[in-house]
């Protein structure tokens, strides 16, 4: 009786639990170096984002995601030396106190990234560890005990420690070495140590208490090396340990995986996954577009969100373009701004929370090394306000307008986004609304309806180089997306959607 009491509780421990209060829409990417820089020395900081926020709620987004933020040895700050602290480049522990509230003042969430599958290796836990591997504390020329006489450092057991072979050399330590899947400079952590799991809870304690509304965790694939199961485990212990910190708090991973993968990480509970299927150049979005293929589209996207919501009733997918890791969309889309807003459209369309990486809406581009991904944020053609890219950036931005250009000229694809999330942000049922598609028998229509309680929106994109004209259910047209080819047009049931269109009826 006793064991099926225990396999109950187990098999209710990993069922997905919901969110007290879920975001209700998109969230924006800041690398902050590249956005705005507040003291002119060409690095952008946590002031100079704060100035920024005006232009931020203009784009009716719920929270901002910030890359990290902690001091690190690298530009990107994805290996952190210090998981308490604010990197001096960027600003002070006040001025991150002062963007929180500002951001709080404007209805805006705060998100960080947590990088938790590794630190540095310059981080003192590491350098600890590794001093400790080559002591005797026993005080004996040949240690009776071996292994277990580094064991009295508690930071050892932070990493992945090995004897006689392994991935990368402890240095100072003969016959020792540690794994580092994403590199030397960056140690894993052994998620399995209890020490190390109450240290990553105060970090996002700590990180709460200051202003934090949620987190986007780093690597979730490789917190065990694709071992599906254990990273599934960890992170719902993770996520329910953080809502016991935070009830309402919000958590997004990345996981970039084939779908199965992320399906089964969506049982750990987690608020959302990245949709690295819809994103970049081989992404069903770009893929149907170059195809002029909208009905299969609508249908892998109809499959997608019924096998994530059956993973986890209370998530929302978390659909984007491009990110930091990838070349920009402007220039997978040949810079035809035409596509563009035709692919923003598209995802922007969807339930869920989407993701808008900086300058995004304004068409910035940047492809190949990672430092091209994440050139300066473009504030106006003259190169005002502009702070200077990444050290080793060996590509220019081809975008010449900038913000200020774009906000006065009507068709800019700056403000289509604005005119788009304007209206997206009116309308609830997007935050978690059930999509299923609408089979119009139209090769180049992608169709679907949202529904949530008892609020229905339809969307229709016309992917294809010829106008459609559509028999719908009567509605109000809530929205009329020109692309360059002219607006949709609703009368008397009768849809004309021009190529290259987009539109909601309520």
């Amino acid at each position: 009786m006793i064991k099926k009491l225990l396999s109950l509780l187990a098999v209710l421990l990993l069922l997905p639990f919901s969110s007290s209060q879920a975001l209700n829409g998109p969230v924006y990417e800041v690398f902050v170096a590249s956005y705005a820089d507040s003291n002119k020395d060409g690095m952008g900081d946590l002031i100079g984002l704060a100035e920024k926020i005006p232009y931020i709620r203009e784009l009716c987004v719920s929270a901002l995601w910030l890359m990290p933020i902690h001091p690190s040895p690298s530009y990107h700050k994805y290996d952190v030396l210090d998981y308490y602290a604010v990197d001096k480049s960027y600003g002070s522990m006040e001025d991150f106190l002062f963007l929180s509230q500002q951001l709080k003042k404007a209805d805006i969430k705060l998100i960080l990234d947590l990088v938790i599958n590794h630190s540095s290796n310059m981080h003192p836990w590491f350098l600890s560890a590794s001093k400790s591997l080559n002591t005797k504390p026993c005080g004996k020329e040949i240690c009776p005990h071996k292994e277990l006489c580094i064991s009295h450092n508690p930071y050892v057991n932070y990493y992945n420690f090995t004897k006689g072979e392994g991935q990368h050399k402890v240095p100072d330590a003969y016959g020792w070495y540690y794994l580092g899947n994403f590199g030397a400079h960056m140690p894993d952590f052994n998620l399995d140590d209890a020490n190390l799991r109450n240290e990553l809870l105060n970090i996002a304690r700590f990180w709460v208490e200051n202003g934090a509304d949620g987190f986007r965790l780093d690597a979730v694939i490789h917190f065990y090396e694709q071992n599906a199961e254990k990273n599934k485990d960890f992170l719902h212990w993770f996520i329910h340990s953080l809502k016991e910190i935070k009830p309402d708090i919000y958590i997004v991973g990345e996981a970039w995986s084939d779908d199965n993968t992320v399906l089964r990480l969506y049982e750990s509970g987690i608020d959302s996954l990245f949709d690295f299927s819809l994103a970049g150049s081989g992404g069903h979005i770009v893929k149907a577009m170059r195809n002029g293929d909208g009905a299969s589209l609508a249908s892998y996207l109809d499959k997608r969100y019924k096998a994530i919501k059956a993973a986890n009733p209370a998530s929302q997918n978390a659909p984007f373009l491009s990110n930091h890791d990838m070349g920009r969309i402007a220039g997978t889309l040949m810079r035809k701004e035409q596509q563009i807003k035709q692919a923003a459209a598209i995802y922007l369309t969807l339930p869920g929370v989407p993701y808008i990486y900086y300058g995004e809406e304004i068409a910035l581009t940047g492809s190949g090394r990672d430092e091209n991904k994440r050139l300066p944020m473009l504030w106006n053609s003259r190169g005002e306000n502009i702070t200077l890219p990444p050290k080793d950036a060996d590509q220019k931005q081809r975008q010449t307008k900038g913000v200020e250009e774009q906000e006065g000229e009507p068709s800019s694809v700056l403000n289509f986004y604005k005119q788009l999330l304007n209206v997206r942000s009116s309308t609830p049922v997007f935050t978690y609304g059930e999509l299923n598609s609408i089979d119009l028998g139209l090769k180049g229509i992608a169709a679907w309806e949202i529904s949530f309680e008892k609020n229905t929106l339809s969307v229709y994109h016309n992917l294809s180089k010829q106008e459609a004209v559509l028999n719908v259910n009567a509605g109000t047209l809530l929205y009329a997306g020109d692309t360059g080819s002219g607006a949709p047009v609703l009368s008397d049931g009768v849809l004309i959607m021009p190529s290259g269109s987009s539109c909601i009826i309520k």
